[in-house]
Parts: C-alpha cells; sequence; structure tokens
C-alpha cells in the first residue's frame, strides 16, 4: 500500500511540474543533441530548434526560434552543473552568432529566474552560422560552440527546409525543473578499463591488534566504574572502567597484597641503603650489595604495579588504549579470579574484511590487489583502496567443508562500517580488459529485462534495452544496447520511468 501511495504521490509531481498547454511560448518535445527543429501550434514564427552542449562540469541547453533575417530570436539558454545537477544561480551569458564573417552578440548579467538565461539578437546576414555561448560564473569562465546552425532569408524558406531530425515516438519528455528539484544526475557511457571480477560474500572483522582485553590483575569483587561501561560506549587510555575490592571478602586478599608489598619495598630500601653505607667502607661484599639492590628494585616494581591503581575503594582496571567497548564480560558485584578477562576494548581505527573465494577461482587471487564491498539492503557501496585498504593475504589451502579458501583486506573502520557484518564482496583483479560500462545506479528491470534512460537531449529522454556483463558493485558492463559517449540517467531514474508511464504529452510550451 505504501509503495502505491508513494508512486501516487510522485506521479502528482510530475503532473504538476508540466508546463501548461494553454500558455504561448516553444516546443519543449524531443530536443535532440540537435540542432533538433519542431513546429508548435502551426505558427511559423513558433518553430523552434534546441541545443545540447556539455563540458566536463556542465550542460548547456538552449531552445531558440529559427534563425531569420531581420526577426530577433531570444535563446532560453538552460544551465546545469552536472556535479550536482542544480541550476546556475547566477553569471552572465553571453551568446555570438557568426555568419559568412560578421558576429553579432547579445548579453544577459543574470538568469531570468534560476537556471534559464535568455539573451536575444537579430541575424543581419542569412547562411550557415557558427553560435557561441560565453558562460562566466561562480565555476569559472565556460565556451560552448555549435556550428553549421542555418539563418534562413525568410519564412518561406525556414517552412521548406526540412526537418534535420524529427521526434521519436519513444522519446519521453522531463523537463530540468522537474529535474532540478530533485536528486538527478546523468553520466557518459565510457568505453575503458575494466577490471574482472570476482563476485563473492564476506564479513567485516576486527583488525589484528586493535582488540585488547582487559583483565583482572587480582582476585576480588568487580565494581563498575559508571554506569555506563556497555558495549559501544567511547573511551580514551586509562579510563577507569572496573575497581576490583576484596573488602567484602574474608582475609581481604587485596588489602593484604598491598600491606605486604609495601612493608617488603620498606624493608628491601633498608636493606639496600645499609649495604650501600657499608659498600663504601668495604665491610660487605660487591655480591652482597648486588643482591640487596636487586631486592629493592623488585620490590619497588611490585609496590608501584600495585599502588598505581589502588586507592581506597580497591584496584582499578584502566582501559588500554583509545577506542571503544566492544563487549563486557562480567556482572556488577561479580568475584573474579586474577586473570579473569573482565571485557574487551576495541582501538577503533582499523577493520578487516575476510572475502571467501571459492576453489574454481585459486588461480586468480594472486592478481587481486583492490575490492568493492556493500552492506546488504544499501545500496552505498564501499572500496578497499578509498578507504586505504590493503590485501593482506590469501589462503593456500582449501577448507574440506565448502571447498573455499580466505582471503583478507586490511581498511580503515568508518562509522558506517561494523564488526560482524556480512557483506557482498566484488574482488577486483588486476588484470583488466577495455569495455563499455555504465554506472550501476541506471540500471532498471522490468520483467527481468534490463534497461536505461538515454539522454537524446535536454529534456528528451530514450528508454533503451541493454544487455549487462561483469559488475563491480559499482559499474557494469555493457554487452549491448549503448553505444560510447552516450549519456543515461544514473541517478532519478524512477522519475523518468514514472514521467515514461504518465503517457506522452501533447505538443506543450512554457514561457520562460
Amino acid at each position: 500500500m505504501k509503495r502505491y501511495i508513494w508512486i501516487s504521490l510522485a506521479l502528482s509531481f510530475l503532473i504538476a511540474c508540466k508546463p501548461n498547454n494553454n500558455s504561448h511560448g516553444h516546443d519543449h518535445g524531443g530536443h535532440a543533441h540537435g540542432p533538433d527543429t519542431h513546429a508548435a501550434h502551426g505558427e511559423e514564427d513558433h518553430s523552434t530548434m534546441s541545443l545540447t552542449l556539455y563540458n566536463e562540469n556542465t550542460e548547456l541547453f538552449v531552445e531558440f526560434p529559427k534563425l531569420m533575417l531581420d526577426h530577433v530570436s531570444k535563446f532560453t539558454t538552460h544551465l546545469t552543473n552536472l556535479k550536482t545537477y542544480k541550476p546556475y544561480t547566477e553569471g552572465s551569458v553571453k551568446v555570438i552568432l557568426m555568419v559568412r564573417g560578421k558576429g553579432y552578440s547579445s548579453t544577459v548579467n543574470s538568469p531570468a529566474r534560476d537556471g534559464i538565461f535568455s539573451p536575444a539578437l537579430m541575424p543581419k546576414k542569412p547562411g550557415s552560422a557558427t553560435l557561441v555561448f560565453e558562460v562566466n560564473s561562480k565555476y569559472g569562465k565556460e565556451k560552448f560552440v555549435a556550428k553549421n546552425i542555418p539563418v534562413y532569408k525568410d519564412h518561406e524558406e525556414a517552412d521548406n527546409a526540412a526537418d534535420q531530425e524529427s521526434s521519436s515516438d519513444n522519446e519521453i519528455s522531463f523537463l530540468k525543473e522537474q529535474a532540478w528539484k530533485i536528486d538527478f544526475a546523468t553520466s557518459t557511457v565510457k568505453n575503458s578499463s575494466f577490471q574482472n571480477i570476482i563476485k563473492t560474500t564476506g564479513t567485516l572483522q576486527p583488525a589484528v591488534n586493535m582488540e585488547k582485553q582487559v583483565v583482572a590483575k587480582t582476585s576480588g569483587v568487580v565494581h563498575f566504574s559508571s554506569t555506563d561501561i556497555v558495549a559501544g560506549k567511547t573511551i580514551v587510555k586509562n579510563t577507569p572502567l572496573f575497581t576490583i575490592t576484596g573488602k567484602e571478602l574474608a582475609g581481604n586478599n587485596l588489602s593484604t597484597l598491598y600491606t605486604e608489598a609495601k612493608l617488603e619495598l620498606e624493608k628491601t630500601k633498608a636493606e639496600f641503603d645499609r649495604a650501600s653505607t657499608l659498600r663504601e667502607d668495604k665491610i660487605v661484599t660487591e655480591k652482597t650489595f648486588l643482591e640487596a639492590k636487586s631486592a629493592y628494585e623488585n620490590a619497588k616494581v611490585k609496590f608501584n604495579s600495585i599502588n598505581k591503581n589502588y586507592n581506597a575503594n580497591g584496584l582499578s582496571i584502566l582501559s588500554p588504549v583509545n577506542g571503544f567497548v566492544c563487549n563486557v564480560y562480567v556482572n556488577e558485584g561479580q568475584y573474579v579470579e586474577k586473570g579473569t578477562v573482565l571485557a574487551k576494548v576495541d582501538q577503533g581505527s582499523k577493520l578487516m574484511l575476510k572475502a571467501v573465494v571459492y576453489q574454481k577461482h585459486l588461480k586468480e587471487l594472486a592478481h587481486i590487489k583492490s575490492a568493492n564491498f556493500k552492506l546488504p539492503y544499501r545500496d552505498k557501496v564501499f572500496s578497499t583502496e578509498e578507504l586505504n585498504g590493503r590485501m593482506i593475504a590469501y589462503g593456500k589451502d582449501i577448507h574440506e567443508e565448502d571447498y573455499t579458501t580466505p582471503l583478507f583486506f586490511e581498511l580503515d573502520l568508518t562509522p558506517e562500517l561494523y564488526s560482524g557484518s556480512f557483506v557482498e564482496v566484488y574482488l577486483k583483479s588486476e588484470n583488466a580488459k577495455n569495455v563499455l560500462h555504465i554506472e550501476k545506479s541506471a540500471i532498471l528491470e522490468d520483467q527481468g529485462l534490463k534497461y536505461v534512460f538515454v539522454q537524446t537531449g535536454g529534456e528528451s529522454f530514450e528508454k533503451r534495452f541493454i544487455t549487462i556483463g561483469a559488475d563491480n558493485g559499482r559499474e557494469v558492463e555493457i554487452l549491448k544496447g549503448l553505444h560510447a559517449g552516450e549519456r543515461v540517467v544514473s541517478e532519478g531514474a524512477y522519475f523518468v520511468k514514472l514521467a515514461s508511464l504518465a503517457g506522452s504529452l501533447p505538443a506543450h510550451s512554457h514561457e520562460h
């Protein structure tokens, strides 16, 4: 039921963002990488063209009436930052039209509204033109160039010109104003190095030497130093965790040990002082002096080890490291013997990723250098490389129970990762090949068939079925259906799907 409510709300959002068909303006349907021409409402002056231009950081999508001699054309220019897929909210746009050696330009110094700039100019010569857009904003100076843009002599020539590219019946309209309001992104289809992948499972474990046991240094009754000594508590080195006392016990072993150690220290010190004096007068031998010195130093070490954490309440047990409490193994008031493990603390800086590798992949283990992994029921994919990870070792024998061998990575601990977690693992081999691949988040599924939405223009998309190959958790190899350089929706694809389910719109317009 919640799913249907969510879909209904999303559809309502999409419908609300659709422009009013009764308003006057220009056609938004089916814009290609262009130039692309469209007729709108059967009126000559409203026939429009569109262009979609890119650089590494920005998408420029512009719509304008067909360029005609002595006719003013407004260039409705949409600027989108591709890193955030949000509109430009400030800056200037200069449009330059070059026709047969003659240049015309127009500049606007601010957007008409967020993301949309509207410079206008009037061509004074017909022919094949070059359009240049110069953008100056907080992102820096950018330049976009489109060549072979026709400038017509009159309406008749413009109407007789065949459309260079017609809209497809399969095109889906999804406006910039819709995309800017949601989490949305596009990315290009790449033809580049893609590492061989072994997909398996694993667990996150404490790193070697990261966990330390807190041990009772004497027998007695355990008392917690505070009420919040529980698993997960953050601690610093030498924080008191427990106190062990013998007050409740007959004989009070701890108090007796302290008294005996103190008396022994006093006795051996007196003997050492005496031996030192007599040694100067050569009354005692060097051997006797050294024996007295050794006895005193041993007594001092013993006393200091007890006295260091001893107080009127008993012997304090301190945390050996900075980190957090993993487990507590005793209860308040419990009697423990010397050497009993009271708790376990973790230094909290490293984790171990243990991957399970099946026998058929053993020959590939020597080539594994890194891995991606993800927690079940979460989309985020972690990388051992990004977590300063390193491959430590892999097994040299096969476990008879399941015919697997382990492979270990050490990596940095983050607040999102917990020791003991089950993970899906994508082992990445140093062996690689050049293949087509896209971000995994771009892929949707329909009755077992994989598909993506390909951006065919600034506000137009096409559903494309694909065949996939290897998967590294973040990216997927494409065997069929896409070409290098095409741009697909990598975030927000479900909203484009909802737009396609809402049905194709009639020719529509909106005035910026």
